[in-house]
């Protein structure tokens, strides 16, 4: 599954919102199939030719697997889903002390201006097969952002 940095070589970075979102949302948008590559107009210019294809190959097709939603009108950006995360527990050393993640560390969310993202939702647990399907960061969202399905 792509990742938001993958998803952003394809998008113009220019953060003009012509559909309403920054370049890193509107990725976030993509991964959570909110939004589809077609919905950025930037995209439909002459520049950027084969760009909607690309993404629609990192995006793969469409799936009925488990994933979340993270509602950024909710989220306040208080990162305690980042501190609960099963994930960054067991493999982020920072995590295990309490800390954030270092921008090196591989993360499954992510605070991003003041909003939690989901940038590597493949890393969560809960998509493990065969795992314990965990719900902390939906469970301790103090503001219900969380949306797991």
């Amino acid at each position: 599954m792509a990742a938001v940095e993958d998803l952003l070589e394809f998008l113009p970075g220019a953060d003009c919102r012509q559909c309403g979102a920054s370049c890193a949302e509107f990725a976030r948008l993509l991964l959570a199939r909110e939004l589809t590559p077609e919905d950025c107009p930037v995209l439909h210019e002459p520049d950027y030719a084969g760009f909607i294809e690309a993404l629609h190959e990192l995006l793969g097709p469409l799936a009925a697997a488990a994933g979340m939603r993270i509602d950024p009108e909710k989220c306040n950006g208080c990162g305690i889903c980042v501190a609960m995360c099963e994930f960054h527990l067991g493999n982020c050393a920072a995590a295990r002390l309490g800390k954030g993640p270092r921008p090196q560390d591989q993360v499954v969310f992510r605070v991003v201006n003041g909003t939690v993202v989901v940038v590597r939702q493949e890393l969560c647990t809960r998509l493990v097969q065969a795992a314990e399907k965990c719900s902390k960061c939906a469970q301790y969202c103090p503001t219900e952002a969380i949306e797991l399905f």
